[in-house]
C-alpha cells in the first residue's frame, strides 16, 4: 500500500513539476538587454514620448517576454495616444495574466468609457458554461485555474489510498469518508471551473478592433453588402478565420459579419 501511495504522490509531483517548468520558462527573469529595453521605454513614457516607448515595450513582447506590468505600460502608452483599441487589447492581455489588480481594471475601464461603440457585455444567464468561466476569470488566471484542480485532484487521489488502508468500521475510515464527499466535491467544480474556460477560449476566442472604423459586410469581401459598422476599441468573438478575413460576432451575439483580418487583433497571451 505504501507503494502505491508513493506511486501517486510521484505522479502528483511529477505533473506539479511539468507545471512549475511551465511557469518558470513564463516568468524567467529578463536578460540585461530586456532590462535595458524596458527601462529605456520606462524613460520615454516619462518624457511623454508615447510612441517611442510603445515601440520599446512591443520589442520585448516580440522577443516572447509576457508580464502583466508589460503590457500594463504597453496599454497605457497607447492610452496616451488615443489609441483606445490598442490600449484595450494590451489592458486585456495584462488582465488575464493578473485578474485582480485594480490599477488594471481601472484603467481598462477608462480606455473603455473612450470608445464609440459602447457594447454591452455578452450575456450569462442563459448560458451557464460561459457564467462559470466568468465567474472564475474575474479572480484567477488560467494557471492558477489548473493548479487549484491539480491539487484537488492530488488530494482526492491520496484520500482514495487513505480511505482504502484504513480499517473497516474505524473512526479514521469514517472520517476519510467524509472528506472524500467534500474533496471529491470540489474537485468536479474545479474541474468545472477549468473546463469552462478553456471551452469558452475556444469557442470564443475575443477580439479587439484596432482600426480607427471599419465596415462589417455580409461576407468575406468588400464586395458584398455593409451590415452595419465597427469603430476602435469595439469588443468583438471570433467566429471564423478565412484567408485574410474574420467572421466576427458582437458580445450579445444579435449581430455578425466579416471584417478584414488587420482590422482586428485577438486577446491571447
Amino acid at each position: 500500500m505504501r507503494r502505491i501511495i508513493t506511486s501517486f504522490a510521484l505522479i502528483g509531483l511529477a505533473i506539479v513539476g511539468l507545471f512549475l517548468a511551465k511557469q518558470t520558462l513564463l516568468l524567467a527573469k529578463p536578460s540585461t538587454t530586456a532590462a535595458e529595453t524596458m527601462l529605456s521605454a520606462n524613460r520615454l513614457y516619462e518624457m511623454s514620448q508615447f510612441a517611442q516607448a510603445a515601440h520599446g515595450y512591443e520589442q520585448l513582447i516580440d522577443q516572447g517576454f509576457a508580464d502583466s506590468a508589460l503590457f500594463y505600460n504597453l496599454g497605457n502608452a497607447y492610452f496616451k495616444q488615443a489609441e483606445y483599441g490598442r490600449a484595450i487589447l494590451n489592458y486585456r492581455h495584462a488582465e488575464r495574466l493578473a485578474p485582480r489588480d485594480a490599477d488594471i481594471q481601472a484603467n481598462l475601464g477608462l480606455a473603455r468609457s473612450q470608445t464609440v461603440d459602447q457594447l454591452e457585455a455578452a450575456s450569462t444567464r442563459n448560458n451557464p458554461i460561459r457564467q462559470l468561466a466568468h465567474l472564475t476569470q474575474a479572480w484567477m488566471t488560467l494557471n492558477e485555474l489548473g493548479f487549484v484542480a491539480l491539487g484537488l485532484w492530488v488530494l482526492f487521489a491520496f484520500l482514495i489510498v487513505a480511505f482504502s488502508s484504513a480499517r473497516r468500521g474505524s473512526v479514521l475510515r469514517e472520517g476519510l469518508s467524509y472528506a472524500l464527499v467534500v474533496s471529491g466535491l470540489a474537485l468536479i467544480m474545479g474541474l468545472a471551473g477549468l473546463g469552462s474556460r478553456l471551452y469558452i477560449e475556444k469557442t470564443y476566442p475575443q477580439a479587439v478592433v484596432v482600426a480607427q472604423e471599419v465596415d462589417v459586410t455580409s461576407g468575406p469581401g468588400s464586395q458584398y453588402v455593409t451590415e452595419f459598422t465597427l469603430h476602435n476599441g469595439a469588443e468583438v468573438d471570433m467566429l471564423e478565420a478565412r484567408e485574410h478575413w474574420v467572421r466576427l460576432a458582437l458580445p450579445d451575439g444579435d449581430l455578425e459579419g466579416w471584417v478584414p483580418a488587420s482590422a482586428v487583433e485577438a486577446v491571447v497571451n
